[in-house]
């Protein structure tokens, strides 16, 4: 934990994400796997759910795989930090909600981002006062979530390939029977959407812990700069 508060550059902060990520994978995979396959097995279902237009599917899938990924960012923190499941799963479900709101303003919203840290790593978390560091620091933010979402977009392109295939093969079948063609679908293609939706989700939520740890290090980075000041 204490290694977090040390002032780096954006990109080191990156470095030192992967170096942490890279050095504990094994330590991650064992102590987490079980909250990343739920994560997995609830977006195979949401992508059935939407496959068979079934409104009600796609609601359950879609309270299914939030409730995971709360699940899953306090997994995540416990292994950074520690910390009481009852503790890190509040803040989990508060940070789950800042990020929807960051995912609406990723350019303006880059604070957030700060906030989100402050809630799942400080010990009396201060909200209003991390973002308005946030706002200080905002090019510092910017640049790192710039740098590490690229790559983060390059590996995620490479993950999704065989989703990518699945969902144009249903996006031209569904074109073919509007027009009047019989569906070429095989009938277990249901069975192979949700097994090829639940292995890109398990391996992507690996593949951006990362990218998630550099932020923590920015975080960290921001706090020890202010406290020189």
């Amino acid at each position: 934990m204490e290694q977090i508060y040390k002032y780096r550059s954006f990109s080191a902060s990156i470095a030192s994400g992967y170096k942490l990520f890279r050095s504990n994978i094994r330590t991650i995979l064992a102590k987490s796997w079980i909250e990343a396959l739920a994560m997995g097995i609830t977006f195979g279902l949401l992508l059935v759910g939407c496959y068979k237009a079934s409104a009600l599917g796609i609601c359950l899938a879609a309270v299914a795989f939030v409730v995971a990924l709360v699940f899953w960012i306090e997994r995540l923190f416990v292994l950074i930090d520690g910390g009481t499941l009852k503790d890190k799963l509040w803040r989990a479900a508060v940070t789950t909600v800042v990020g929807v709101l960051f995912l609406a303003l990723p350019l303006i919203g880059a604070p957030l981002i700060n906030v989100m840290m402050e809630i799942m790593l400080e010990e009396h978390p201060k909200p209003l006062k991390a973002l308005a560091t946030g706002f200080k620091h905002w090019g510092y933010l910017f640049l790192m979530l710039l740098m590490s979402g690229m790559i983060m977009a390059i590996l995620i392109a490479v993950i999704c390939i065989p989703l990518n295939i699945s969902i144009y093969g249903l996006i031209v079948d569904h074109i073919g029977t509007v027009a009047g063609d019989p569906s070429g679908l095989p009938y277990t293609f249901p069975i192979i959407l949700f097994f090829v939706g639940t292995l890109t989700m398990f391996v992507m939520v690996f593949v951006q812990i990362w990218q998630t740890y550099a932020i923590a290090y920015s975080h960290g980075a921001i706090l020890t700069r202010d406290n020189r000041k």
